[in-house]
């Protein structure tokens, strides 16, 4: 039986075959990427159609793409394909995933929250890898899981013990004019 997951977000991929090409790179990769350490072997987690892979492996990184919807890896893949850029892609259930030890230089998390993966990522940067993410923060009047949501400061805290390098909580325009305040993370592992 599919996942529940791969159900709801291979529908919306789908639905709309224009999706992938309306997505730009996530802001905080691109403002940051002085940040990366050289060009390595990075993980997309959770990546749709992966535009901040793309972007990575337009930068000569060797990007591995992991999400639960195969129509969105598809998507992805006819773009990396016509550019012919060095992208893997796997459909994988992100909840509880396994990851080799120490073997990526960077990590990609953007709107995905699984707070059991941190420790994976902790485990699977190199020394001196670096990870990005960035999701939403709980907020009164949401009626949504707030398990689905940061608490304030909640990121922050839990990679205290490696060196941030950027961390932020904003609120951002989302559709219908709504604010959404969301966290920002860049830290490095310890060498």
């Amino acid at each position: 039986m599919p996942h529940p997951d791969a159900l709801k977000w291979n529908t919306r991929y789908s639905s709309d075959p224009h999706r992938s090409e309306q997505k730009r790179p996530h802001a905080l990769l691109t403002s940051h990427l002085h940040l990366l350490p050289a060009p390595g072997l990075a993980v997309d987690m959770a990546c749709g159609t992966s535009a901040s892979g793309l972007f990575l492996a337009a930068h000569k990184w060797q990007v591995i793409c992991l999400d639960v919807a195969e129509s969105a890896l598809r998507h992805a893949q006819v773009r990396a394909r016509k550019d012919t850029l060095p992208i893997s892609f796997a459909v994988m259930d992100l909840t509880y995933p396994w990851l080799p030890v120490s073997s990526f230089d960077a990590i990609l998390n953007f709107y995905y929250l699984a707070r059991p993966l941190w420790e994976t990522y902790k485990k699977s940067l190199k020394p001196g890898g670096v990870l990005f993410f960035e999701t939403y923060v709980w907020q009164p009047g949401i009626e949504m899981n707030p398990a689905h949501y940061l608490q304030p400061d909640e990121l922050r805290q839990a990679f205290m013990d490696w060196e941030i390098l950027h961390y932020h909580e904003l609120n951002c325009p989302r559709s219908s004019d709504k604010l959404r305040q969301i966290a920002q993370l860049i830290v490095r592992a310890p060498i």
